[in-house]
């Protein structure tokens, strides 16, 4: 299997599952360290961020169990960011760029879950829900993908299960309680240098604004002129405040090569 089609490269953080007995079902954060190919197999060879004294460990990126024709993908990314529905900004869905999965409510029966335990996800689950202590019941993957057995996890350890493939990307399977629910969804959010650079254009656009108006006005053309309403007076008086800010804000710019001195003078009492 050619490494053409996979995006990762040496240097890359990737997640990796094993089928040795013990780790079956889980997932392990590694960095890639070699990629080579042995006869017609690709292998990676991976340094385990959470078990250093492990050293480095060769591994078949494309794997069959025995018996069986599949080949299953033992590599994938890092998983997406996690957010909830109720905080700020998982509504946004413009500037599209950065992947966040998506937790809608508490867990349910049958949500598939990966449990944060002994440094590495472990897939499985949920069979019971206990909202009093913020605890679960799940049971992991069973044989011969998983090691099987139920454990009781905490709420804050779960993480919705994703599948991701070559062809799909990320996906979110549905829940096994015999309902097409899914516990979570996949959402497209601007990234954090997305949001800063658009801030920070913003403001230079705002400053800009009143100095181009300036510059472009030979003649002073007030709204009054046009119309003798309130409104329009309103409107002027509006620009005025924007021209005297932003001169303003000129003096003060320039002030260590100007004698000029900007004071604030409070309004006449009446």
């Amino acid at each position: 299997m050619s490494q053409i089609n996979l995006p990762f490269e040496v240097g890359h953080t990737i997640e990796a599952r094993s089928f040795e007995l013990g780790f079956r079902g889980a997932w392990f954060r590694c960095k890639i360290t070699k990629i080579f190919n042995k006869g017609r197999s690709l292998f990676y060879d991976l340094e385990y961020l959470d078990f250093t004294e492990e050293g480095i460990h060769t591994t078949k990126v494309f794997q069959k169990r025995q018996g069986e024709n599949d080949n299953i993908l033992m590599v994938r990314p890092i998983r997406p960011r996690q957010s909830h529905e109720n905080e700020e900004g998982c509504g946004r869905e413009e500037e599209e760029e950065e992947e966040v999965v998506v937790v809608h409510r508490l867990w349910k029966v049958g949500d598939l879950v990966d449990w944060w335990k002994d440094d590495c996800y472990w897939s499985g689950t949920v069979l019971e829900v206990r909202e009093e202590d913020e605890t679960v019941k799940i049971e992991l993957v069973p044989e011969p993908y998983g090691e099987g057995k139920g454990y009781d996890a905490m709420f804050k350890d779960l993480v919705p299960s994703l599948e991701w493939s070559l062809e799909d990307g990320w996906i979110v399977p549905f829940s096994k309680d015999g309902e097409k629910r899914q516990c979570a969804k996949l959402m497209k959010l601007p990234n954090e240098d997305q949001v800063k650079g658009a801030d920070e254009e913003t403001r230079e656009e705002e400053k800009l604004r009143p100095a181009k108006k300036l510059v472009g006005d030979e003649d002073l053309a007030l709204n009054i002129m046009e119309s003798e309403s309130i409104e329009a007076a309103v409107m002027d008086l509006e620009e005025q405040i924007v021209r005297i800010e932003w001169i303003k804000g000129m003096l003060l710019l320039n002030s260590d090569n100007s004698t000029w001195i900007y004071e604030d003078y409070p309004p006449p009492s009446s």
